[in-house]
């Protein structure tokens, strides 16, 4: 009562205090309607919200602040836990006891990353269902979950609507027997070549903010370094298997959605529920051909070029080729989900419908970004080269 102000004339503060609690009653009431006429939905009473405190420069915590008044108007008690180090929010996802009835993250893809993680290592009876609140640097992942902004997806949470989304099974394997050695998920990509080259080298880029992946990427061109060799194992989707020998490759990128980072549509195919992977081979690594690939890719027509192709299957090993000067592999680390992890050689395989997660409505048409400066004029620079070549042929 000490928060209700007492200055309506002729009405007492404890009378007021009544009349404040019966809306917030009917609020409640209104949102378990709105849950009920839904017959998949999960009517949500406690809930715990990780949020890394000092990530984005304090943006988790404000988003919170945001977003904790509609849980608390909705009636939904809400546990914070608040992370120390990285990877601590998949360490809580795995081994926080008793879990509520969700586990919720405020961030970006790293979070949901870490999150998805934790819950899938726990025992099947033991998992809550997963959401993510979008408040990161990249948030690709709730942007196919359907989200475009916070509000949106904590409104989906509340409201307990929940869908089963594939996740990729990531093992290193041993080079002579194929062994599985180490064993992690990714949620969104698994990328070998130019994608974890790129950001490898970014890594120590990070004092130029967003500019860092395309100066890395930039670095790499310069330095001829962009060309990959490996054998390819496929289980396609008719389950049958198909093998390739890639020579001179520089992307070979597998996604679960259509979108990786600054939600390119670099699988526009892509689905999060269908059970398979959508495994994108750029097979050319000239200069050129990169920038030209990725400039298209803004507008999800890069699979149109005669060197990109998309591969469905359910499962795939890569093995880089035999390095010149000794007898074993090149290892080369992988970007999962946007973190570098593990290495060459692994096998990827599909885990259909793995995760619970809170969406209402999986995002079904790429985001066309292709009209913004950045692809118009390199896609601008190609064509003038091709001109001038022509010219002079």
């Amino acid at each position: 009562e000490a928060w209700v102000s007492p200055s309506v004339k002729g009405v007492s503060p404890s009378l007021q205090a009544n009349e404040v609690t019966q809306v917030m009653s009917a609020t409640r009431l209104i949102w378990l309607l709105l849950i009920a006429s839904s017959s998949s939905a999960r009517i949500l009473q406690r809930v715990h919200i990780v949020v890394n405190p000092f990530g984005g420069g304090g943006v988790g915590l404000s988003t919170l602040d945001a977003v904790l008044p509609m849980f608390q108007d909705a009636g939904i008690d809400v546990t914070t836990l608040q992370t120390e180090y990285a990877g601590h929010a998949g360490d809580l996802a795995r081994t926080t006891a008793p879990l509520l009835d969700a586990f919720i993250g405020i961030g970006g893809d790293g979070t949901a990353h870490e999150i998805a993680n934790g819950m899938l290592r726990r025992d099947v009876s033991d998992r809550v269902p997963t959401g993510i609140i979008p408040a990161g640097s990249g948030n690709t992942w709730a942007f196919d979950l359907g989200f475009d902004d916070a509000v949106a997806a904590t409104e989906a949470i509340i409201r307990g609507e929940t869908l089963c989304v594939d996740v990729m099974a990531v093992n290193s394997v041993s080079a002579s027997d194929e062994d599985e050695m180490d064993c992690e998920f990714a949620i969104n990509i698994v990328g070998f070549g130019m994608p974890a080259a790129v950001l490898e080298k970014a890594n120590a880029l990070r004092w130029l903010g967003s500019a860092q992946y395309e100066l890395a990427g930039l670095l790499l061109i310069a330095k001829g370094q962009t060309s990959f060799d490996a054998r390819l194992e496929m289980e396609l989707e008719d389950g049958s298997t198909a093998v390739r020998e890639l020579s001179d490759f520089s992307f070979a990128q597998a996604q679960i959605n259509m979108h990786m980072g600054k939600q390119v549509p670099f699988a526009p195919s892509a689905r999060m529920d269908d059970g398979l992977l959508d495994l994108v081979l750029v097979t050319r690594s000239g200069p050129l051909d990169i920038l030209n690939a990725n400039a298209r890719a803004r507008g999800a027509t890069h699979d149109a070029l005669p060197f990109v192709e998309v591969l469905r299957c359910r499962s795939y090993t890569l093995v880089p080729k035999v390095a010149p000067t000794g007898n074993e592999p090149r290892v080369v680390a992988l970007n999962l989900d946007g973190e570098l992890s593990l290495a060459a050689p692994f096998r990827a395989v599909c885990v259909p419908r793995a995760l619970e997660v809170f969406a209402s409505r999986l995002r079904a048409e790429p985001r066309d970004s292709s009209t913004e400066f950045e692809p118009r004029l390199v896609l601008s620079i190609i064509q003038l080269y091709d001109a001038m070549k022509l010219a002079s042929t």
